[in-house]
Protein backbone atom coordinates (compact mmCIF):
# COMPACT_ATOMS: atom_id res chain seq x y z
CA UNK A 1 0.00 0.00 0.00
CA UNK A 2 1.62 3.31 -1.10
CA UNK A 3 2.40 5.84 1.59
CA UNK A 4 -0.03 8.70 1.67
CA UNK A 5 1.81 11.97 2.02
CA UNK A 6 -0.83 13.80 3.97
CA UNK A 7 0.57 17.09 5.26
CA UNK A 8 -2.30 17.50 7.69
CA UNK A 9 -1.67 14.01 9.14
CA UNK A 10 2.00 14.83 9.66
CA UNK A 11 1.12 18.04 11.46
CA UNK A 12 -1.41 16.23 13.64
CA UNK A 13 1.19 13.60 14.52
CA UNK A 14 3.73 16.25 15.51
CA UNK A 15 1.14 18.14 17.54
CA UNK A 16 0.03 15.00 19.39
CA UNK A 17 3.63 14.00 20.08
CA UNK A 18 4.57 17.42 21.48
CA UNK A 19 1.46 17.46 23.66
CA UNK A 20 2.47 14.13 25.16
CA UNK A 21 6.10 15.22 25.53
CA UNK A 22 5.79 18.75 26.88
CA UNK A 23 9.44 18.94 27.94
CA UNK A 24 10.77 18.05 24.46
CA UNK A 25 12.30 21.46 23.72
CA UNK A 26 13.67 21.67 27.25
CA UNK A 27 15.53 18.39 26.77
CA UNK A 28 16.64 19.32 23.24
CA UNK A 29 17.10 23.12 23.17
CA UNK A 30 19.41 22.91 20.12
CA UNK A 31 16.44 21.79 18.00
CA UNK A 32 14.54 24.94 18.91
CA UNK A 33 17.55 27.00 17.79
CA UNK A 34 17.92 25.05 14.52
CA UNK A 35 14.26 25.66 13.78
CA UNK A 36 14.86 29.40 14.23
CA UNK A 37 12.17 29.74 16.88
CA UNK A 38 11.69 33.22 18.24
CA UNK A 39 12.97 32.85 21.74
CA UNK A 40 11.50 36.10 22.94
CA UNK A 41 9.35 38.82 21.44
CA UNK A 42 8.17 41.50 23.83
CA UNK A 43 5.72 42.80 21.23
CA UNK A 44 3.55 39.69 21.52
CA UNK A 45 2.28 37.85 24.57
CA UNK A 46 1.71 34.74 22.45
CA UNK A 47 5.39 34.08 21.78
CA UNK A 48 6.89 31.75 24.42
CA UNK A 49 10.26 32.64 25.86
CA UNK A 50 11.70 29.12 25.64
CA UNK A 51 14.97 29.99 27.34
CA UNK A 52 13.15 31.60 30.26
CA UNK A 53 10.71 28.70 30.46
CA UNK A 54 13.56 26.19 30.41
CA UNK A 55 15.42 28.08 33.14
CA UNK A 56 12.27 28.34 35.23
CA UNK A 57 11.52 24.63 34.86
CA UNK A 58 15.05 23.61 35.85
CA UNK A 59 14.99 26.02 38.79
CA UNK A 60 11.68 24.59 40.02
CA UNK A 61 13.04 21.04 39.73
CA UNK A 62 16.17 22.00 41.67
CA UNK A 63 14.13 23.67 44.40
CA UNK A 64 11.98 20.56 44.65
CA UNK A 65 15.05 18.35 45.03
CA UNK A 66 16.53 20.70 47.64
CA UNK A 67 13.29 20.60 49.66
CA UNK A 68 13.24 16.80 49.53
CA UNK A 69 16.85 16.58 50.69
CA UNK A 70 16.15 19.03 53.52
CA UNK A 71 13.23 16.91 54.71
CA UNK A 72 15.34 13.75 54.57
CA UNK A 73 18.19 15.36 56.53
CA UNK A 74 15.82 16.76 59.16
CA UNK A 75 14.10 13.40 59.53
CA UNK A 76 17.46 11.66 59.95
CA UNK A 77 18.55 14.23 62.54
CA UNK A 78 15.30 13.90 64.50
CA UNK A 79 15.48 10.11 64.31
CA UNK A 80 19.03 10.13 65.64
CA UNK A 81 18.02 12.43 68.50
CA UNK A 82 15.05 10.18 69.31
CA UNK A 83 17.30 7.12 69.37
CA UNK A 84 19.57 8.75 71.94
CA UNK A 85 16.63 9.69 74.17
CA UNK A 86 15.17 6.19 73.88
CA UNK A 87 18.54 4.72 74.86
CA UNK A 88 18.76 6.94 77.95
CA UNK A 89 15.22 5.96 78.94
CA UNK A 90 16.04 2.28 78.43
CA UNK A 91 18.99 2.57 80.81
CA UNK A 92 16.86 4.30 83.48
CA UNK A 93 14.16 1.63 83.14
CA UNK A 94 16.65 -1.24 83.43
CA UNK A 95 18.14 0.32 86.57
CA UNK A 96 14.85 0.40 88.50
CA UNK A 97 14.67 -1.91 91.53
CA UNK A 98 10.92 -2.32 92.02
CA UNK A 99 7.60 -2.05 90.19
CA UNK A 100 6.52 1.28 91.73
CA UNK A 101 9.77 2.95 90.72
CA UNK A 102 9.47 1.44 87.25
CA UNK A 103 6.01 2.97 86.74
CA UNK A 104 7.28 6.34 87.99
CA UNK A 105 10.20 6.30 85.53
CA UNK A 106 8.00 5.13 82.63
CA UNK A 107 5.41 7.87 83.15
CA UNK A 108 8.00 10.61 83.55
CA UNK A 109 10.10 9.48 80.60
CA UNK A 110 7.22 8.91 78.21
CA UNK A 111 5.74 12.31 78.96
CA UNK A 112 9.11 13.90 78.21
CA UNK A 113 9.90 11.73 75.18
CA UNK A 114 6.62 12.32 73.39
CA UNK A 115 6.11 15.85 74.77
CA UNK A 116 2.51 15.14 75.68
CA UNK A 117 0.32 17.24 77.98
CA UNK A 118 -1.51 14.47 79.86
CA UNK A 119 -0.36 10.93 80.69
CA UNK A 120 -2.44 8.29 82.49
CA UNK A 121 -1.71 4.68 83.37
CA UNK A 122 -4.29 1.88 83.59
CA UNK A 123 -4.16 -1.77 84.56
CA UNK A 124 -6.48 -4.68 83.77
CA UNK A 125 -5.41 -6.32 87.07
CA UNK A 126 -7.97 -5.46 89.75
CA UNK A 127 -5.60 -6.43 92.54
CA UNK A 128 -2.76 -4.15 91.49
CA UNK A 129 -2.37 -1.30 93.97
CA UNK A 130 -0.44 1.77 92.91
CA UNK A 131 -1.20 5.48 93.27
CA UNK A 132 -0.24 6.11 89.64
CA UNK A 133 -2.42 3.35 88.19
CA UNK A 134 -6.17 3.24 87.55
CA UNK A 135 -8.13 0.03 86.95
CA UNK A 136 -9.80 -0.63 83.60
CA UNK A 137 -11.86 -3.51 82.25
CA UNK A 138 -9.65 -5.90 80.30
CA UNK A 139 -12.09 -6.54 77.47
CA UNK A 140 -12.71 -2.84 76.94
CA UNK A 141 -9.01 -1.99 77.08
CA UNK A 142 -8.01 -4.68 74.57
CA UNK A 143 -10.75 -3.60 72.17
CA UNK A 144 -8.52 -0.60 71.36
CA UNK A 145 -5.67 -2.84 70.22
CA UNK A 146 -6.43 -4.84 67.09
CA UNK A 147 -4.20 -7.51 65.51
CA UNK A 148 -2.02 -7.79 68.63
CA UNK A 149 -0.62 -4.29 68.11
CA UNK A 150 1.15 -2.63 71.02
CA UNK A 151 0.13 0.90 70.04
CA UNK A 152 -3.05 2.68 69.05
CA UNK A 153 -3.11 5.90 67.03
CA UNK A 154 -6.55 5.69 65.41
CA UNK A 155 -7.84 8.79 67.29
CA UNK A 156 -11.20 7.26 68.19
CA UNK A 157 -13.09 10.02 70.03
CA UNK A 158 -14.46 7.45 72.50
CA UNK A 159 -10.90 6.82 73.63
CA UNK A 160 -10.61 10.38 74.93
CA UNK A 161 -13.64 9.89 77.14
CA UNK A 162 -12.37 6.55 78.44
CA UNK A 163 -8.67 7.25 78.95
CA UNK A 164 -8.79 10.99 79.66
CA UNK A 165 -11.89 11.50 81.86
CA UNK A 166 -12.82 15.14 82.43
CA UNK A 167 -10.31 16.19 79.73
CA UNK A 168 -12.63 16.26 76.72
CA UNK A 169 -12.00 19.96 76.10
CA UNK A 170 -8.23 19.60 76.39
CA UNK A 171 -7.17 16.48 74.50
CA UNK A 172 -7.08 16.86 70.71
CA UNK A 173 -4.96 13.80 69.83
CA UNK A 174 -3.56 10.82 71.71
CA UNK A 175 -1.60 7.57 71.63
CA UNK A 176 -2.19 4.38 73.63
CA UNK A 177 0.51 1.86 74.54
CA UNK A 178 -0.16 -1.69 75.66
CA UNK A 179 2.38 -3.31 78.00
CA UNK A 180 2.23 -6.97 79.01
CA UNK A 181 2.03 -7.42 82.80
CA UNK A 182 1.95 -11.11 83.79
CA UNK A 183 -1.45 -12.32 82.52
CA UNK A 184 -2.78 -8.76 82.35
CA UNK A 185 -1.86 -5.48 80.71
CA UNK A 186 -0.84 -1.94 81.50
CA UNK A 187 -2.21 0.79 79.25
CA UNK A 188 -0.29 4.04 78.97
CA UNK A 189 -2.49 6.82 77.58
CA UNK A 190 -0.78 10.01 76.41
CA UNK A 191 -2.77 13.00 75.20
CA UNK A 192 -1.89 16.31 73.58
CA UNK A 193 -3.59 19.68 73.16
CA UNK A 194 -2.14 19.72 69.65
CA UNK A 195 -4.46 18.03 67.14
CA UNK A 196 -1.53 17.15 64.87
CA UNK A 197 0.73 15.78 67.61
CA UNK A 198 -0.43 12.17 67.19
CA UNK A 199 -1.75 10.72 63.94
CA UNK A 200 -2.41 7.32 62.35
CA UNK A 201 0.55 7.52 59.96
CA UNK A 202 3.03 8.20 62.75
CA UNK A 203 5.95 5.77 63.04
CA UNK A 204 6.19 3.92 66.35
CA UNK A 205 9.21 1.62 65.89
CA UNK A 206 11.24 3.28 68.67
CA UNK A 207 8.25 3.33 71.02
CA UNK A 208 7.60 -0.37 70.38
CA UNK A 209 11.24 -1.06 71.19
CA UNK A 210 10.83 0.75 74.51
CA UNK A 211 7.68 -1.27 75.24
CA UNK A 212 9.73 -4.46 74.87
CA UNK A 213 12.33 -3.11 77.30
CA UNK A 214 9.61 -2.38 79.86
CA UNK A 215 8.02 -5.81 79.45
CA UNK A 216 11.37 -7.54 79.91
CA UNK A 217 12.05 -5.49 83.03
CA UNK A 218 8.63 -6.34 84.51
CA UNK A 219 9.25 -10.01 83.83
CA UNK A 220 12.57 -9.89 85.72
CA UNK A 221 11.36 -7.92 88.76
Amino acid sequence: MPYKNDENSDEEFVIKYLKKNKNFFIKFPEIAKNLNFVLKDNSSSKIIDLEAYRYKKISQDNIGLQNQMTKILLAAKNHSSSQKRILRSSIRILKTKNFSKLIEVVLNDFKSLLECDIINCYSTNNELKNDNINIIDKKIALSYFKNKLGTNLNQNSKGILLFFPNKLKIIESYILLKIKYKSDFLIIAMGSKNKEKFSQDQKVDLIEYLIQIIENKIHNL
